[in-house]
Order: C-alpha cells, then structure tokens, then sequence
C-alpha cells in the first residue's frame, strides 16, 4: 500500500473514522501531549526502576527543535480523529542523515541504508482498530521512498505491541552477547522494568526491492 493510500483511507474505530497523515504544525501540542503520555505510561518507565520518566518530559521547545526540519515532519505519522481532530496516535521515524537526541543515539546505531521507528504510541481508548497498523505502513512508505533497505524499532521484553509488529513483518535481530548485555544495561538504567520484564531487543523488516510505492505530492 502506498502512502496516499493510507492517507486517503478512513478508518471506522470505535467513536469515530481516523485519518492518518505527516505531522504538522498545527498538531505539534496534540503530539506532544501524547510523547509525553506515552513516556510517562503510568509512571511505569523509571530510570534505573526509581525516577519516574514522566518527571522530565518533553517541552514545547524541545519539541519544535526536533521537528525544525521538513525531513523530520514528514517522516513523523500522526493519526487524527475526523470528528474532533484529537491526535489518538504517532510514530516517529528517523533515519542516519537526520538528528537524532543521545538517548536514542545510545540505544540504536542507525545503518546507510536503514529507517527506524523511535516510538510509536496509540491511545488506549482506540487500541485495536487497525491503528497502530496504519502507523506502521506510513512509516514503510516513507522509509521505501527515502531509499531505505530495512525499517528497525526497539522494543522492551514483555511489550504485548510486540505482537504486532511480528505480524507486520518484523523479526528479532540476532546480536552478540556483547551487544545483549549493553542492550540491557542500557534499557534498565533508562526505563528500569515497565514490563516487568528485564531487557529488549531490536527488531527489523527487510524490504522487497520490488516493491515501489508512491508518494502523494502533499500530506
């Protein structure tokens, strides 16, 4: 499915249809909401299982930092409801020519020929309409049209999104024992154990050269 697809349609949820788009300006305080609902997750991500995440979240001029550049909106999808416009849901995409904060820097090496998703949320009340889904098929695109060869995201162990992406095509990436233990220092000193679960892994879905979706000239 190409872009303008999953743009175009309009899924039913169940209050109401959902679009899916690039990030704009005009939903940056609605995103920003979200990022920081989704880091604060009930104050379950801690820093090394003691400092609440949501203790430090993200600023307006953080944020408007990080989307300062047109490459860095258009690769960021949102999902937006169509009868009131409320942001119920994003993923935010990256690749090795944009910047990137230290933390994702420190849990992820970015490769020539790889986008990676650095997080993706879904409100809770619209879980399991095909969101998430969506989501991910717009980053694809982009990532497809961007030249990339692979799409990449990390995910803590015990993450029940994990299903889903195992269903979109994503498989674990095997990694050194090296790699393994760093992996897991790191997560754990960042987010201690919001699954209760010690550790994480990153997981990638190999493109289909074939396969060449287009763009639509506007978002």
């Amino acid at each position: 499915m190409t872009t303008a697809e999953i743009v175009s349609q309009v899924l039913p949820s169940p209050s109401a249809a959902v679009r899916i788009q690039a990030l704009s300006e005009e939903h940056f305080a609605g995103t920003l909401s979200l990022m920081n609902q989704f880091v604060r997750d009930r104050f379950r991500k801690r820093l090394c299982c003691i400092l609440p995440l949501g203790l430090f979240p993200t600023t307006m001029y953080e944020f408007r930092r990080m989307y300062r550049t047109e490459d860095a909106l258009s690769t960021t999808a949102i999902a937006v409801r169509e009868a009131d416009g409320k942001l119920v849901g994003f993923a935010q995409m990256t690749d090795r020519t944009m910047a990137r904060d230290p933390v994702s820097s420190c849990l992820h090496t970015l490769d020539d020929d790889e986008c990676y998703i650095e997080m993706m949320s879904v409100s809770p009340e619209i879980r399991g309409a095909g969101i998430g889904t969506r989501l991910l098929e717009f980053c694809e695109a982009r990532a497809r049209e961007r030249g990339a060869k692979k799409l990449t995201l990390g995910v803590v162990a015990g993450n029940p999104a994990k299903r889903l992406y195992v269903r979109f095509g994503f498989k674990d990436v095997r990694q050194s024992c090296l790699s393994e233990v760093t992996s897991f220092v790191s997560l754990f000193s960042l987010f201690g154990l919001p699954h209760w679960v010690p550790g994480g892994t990153i997981m990638e879905k190999i493109f289909d050269d074939e396969e060449e979706p287009s763009l639509p000239d506007s978002q």
